[in-house]
């Protein structure tokens, strides 16, 4: 059995489930010798996940029993599988047996089960052991007693045998804390899905594991060609202290860094807010610019425009984000608003920027995953989440939100999500003298001075920079007072 922790120093060995999020889930992965229950309705991914188990332990030398019960044949198994990058076709029959207990199931009820058990254990001498569909089994008892006493015989022999075992069954919620097999188990992973407008999500929870801590709650998984891949949720800490590295961010927008008080304070959070066309994302990618030319890499997430329509567009300003790329200063990443997910997307945005040792985060904007968001507080949860764990690597995150209305102070709408924000910048679209202008103010920064002025916003290609204060006309003041 592939063998996470060596057991050394006290620890119970681990071994892996075959999906790596799910191991540092479960610190290190599954007790050795542990009698695990994958339990969930039809359809939510537990056949998947064992497979996935079985052909894992294989490629480590293992020696695995998958036994149906009568839920699909093995045949029909075997062919599903195939279909899965984890498969391996050299494993089977060897490493990855197949077998029936159905027949033995319906021939002569639980002695029969527990003698060929201990037939094909003394044959091939597994490490890993799944029996699909447990809970079928508990149909031919005739009495709660006897299936109980044949669990109980089962579970001390498998231990005695020293064998890992997962037992599959459609058990419902309400079966885990009702059901007497649950309570002898020593591990519970529960799988279930929910059906979004789009498409169904899938999750997973362990409920119980003896031997381990494990990381609880809800965690989202998907299922592709290459198997089950877990998404682990965003914890935000709250207690410890963030980290705070000296410095200052810059900006490629003149007069940018001036109006920061001399830059944007590193390891910090930003929330650019204004209405369309206002140049928010310009004012957010300007970090990104200030950074690369002090040669710190930077991650720019986009939900609105993908990285060769940013990159053109930047052109006009001198910002060469091709290039910035190809030094690994820059790395755009796009997401359409149609596709974003934030139980997955939240933790590619932290691999991405862990890959390219980002210094510097842009989300441009929040405003689509407010929008992605179903469940209310999600959203509010996983941008608290993201931003703590940004804030606590010290590297500094800007954000762009974009308001309904062209207002200088935060409206109603952003103020539920403002707290997370240290510094917060407004952009204005407005007009003066029948022109369209636009205004940039800093609303506040957290433990920094800064101009309190508004300020004229110049976007004028390739010129691109903060102006003088910005008076509107009398007139147009006046009426608004009216």
């Amino acid at each position: 059995m592939v063998q996470v922790n060596d057991g050394k120093n006290g620890h119970l060995r681990r071994i892996t489930t075959g999906v790596d999020a799910l191991d540092q889930v479960l610190e290190g992965g599954v007790p050795q010798y542990a009698i695990v229950f994958i339990a969930g309705p039809p359809g939510t991914g537990k056949t998947v996940l064992c497979q996935q188990a079985l052909f894992a332990n294989a490629r480590a030398n293992g020696t695995s029993l998958y036994l149906a019960t009568l839920s699909e044949p093995v045949f029909k198994m075997v062919r599903y599988v195939q279909e899965f990058s984890f498969f391996n076709a050299n494993f089977v029959g060897n490493d990855v047996v197949y077998g029936d207990l159905g027949t033995a199931l319906m021939r002569d009820g639980g002695p029969g089960v527990l003698a060929v058990l201990d037939a094909l254990v003394k044959e091939h001498r597994p490490d890993f052991l799944v029996i699909d569909s447990y809970k079928v089994i508990r149909e031919h008892f005739p009495t709660e007693r006897e299936f109980r006493e044949f669990t109980s015989e089962l579970m001390v022999r498998l231990s005695a045998w020293e064998v890992t075992a997962f037992f599959v069954g459609e058990y419902s919620h309400e079966d885990i804390w009702d059901q007497p097999e649950f309570a002898i188990a020593d591990g519970i992973l529960y799988l279930y899905g929910t059906e979004e407008p789009h498409a169904q999500k899938r999750f997973l929870r362990v409920m119980k594991m003896r031997g381990t801590g494990y990381f609880s709650g809800e965690h989202f998984f998907d299922i592709s060609r290459d198997g089950v891949t877990l998404y682990p949720r965003m914890n935000p800490n709250v207690i410890g202290a963030y980290e705070e590295p000296e410095g200052r961010i810059g900006s490629a927008i003149d007069g940018l860094a001036a109006m920061m008080g001399g830059g944007l304070p590193m390891g910090t959070a930003l929330l650019i807010i204004g209405g369309a066309g206002s140049g928010k994302t310009l004012a957010a990618l300007s970090l990104v610019i200030g950074e690369a030319q002090r040669g710190r890499p930077s991650l720019f997430v986009s939900f609105e425009e993908d990285a060769s329509q940013l990159a053109r567009n930047s052109l006009a300003f001198g910002w060469n984000l091709d290039r910035l790329k190809e030094q690994g200063l820059v790395e755009a990443y796009h997401v359409s608003p149609s596709e974003l997910d934030l139980d997955r997307h939240a933790i590619i945005f932290k691999e991405r920027a862990e890959a390219i040792g980002a210094r510097c985060v842009v989300i441009d904007t929040i405003t689509a995953m407010e929008a992605s968001a179903h469940q209310p507080g999600k959203y509010q949860s996983y941008l608290w989440a993201i931003v703590d764990y940004f804030k606590r690597v010290g590297v500094t995150v800007a954000m762009t939100y974009e308001s309904a209305a062209q207002t200088e102070l935060p409206e109603a709408g952003v103020n539920h999500i403002s707290f997370i924000a240290d510094s917060i910048i407004n952009t204005k679209l407005t007009t003066r003298d029948g022109e369209l202008r636009r205004t940039l103010t800093v609303l506040k920064m957290r433990g920094s001075g800064h101009d309190k002025a508004v300020r004229e916003y110049i976007i004028e290609p390739p010129r691109i920079a903060i102006g003088d204060v910005f008076h509107e006309p009398k007139e147009e003041r006046s009426s608004e007072l009216k």
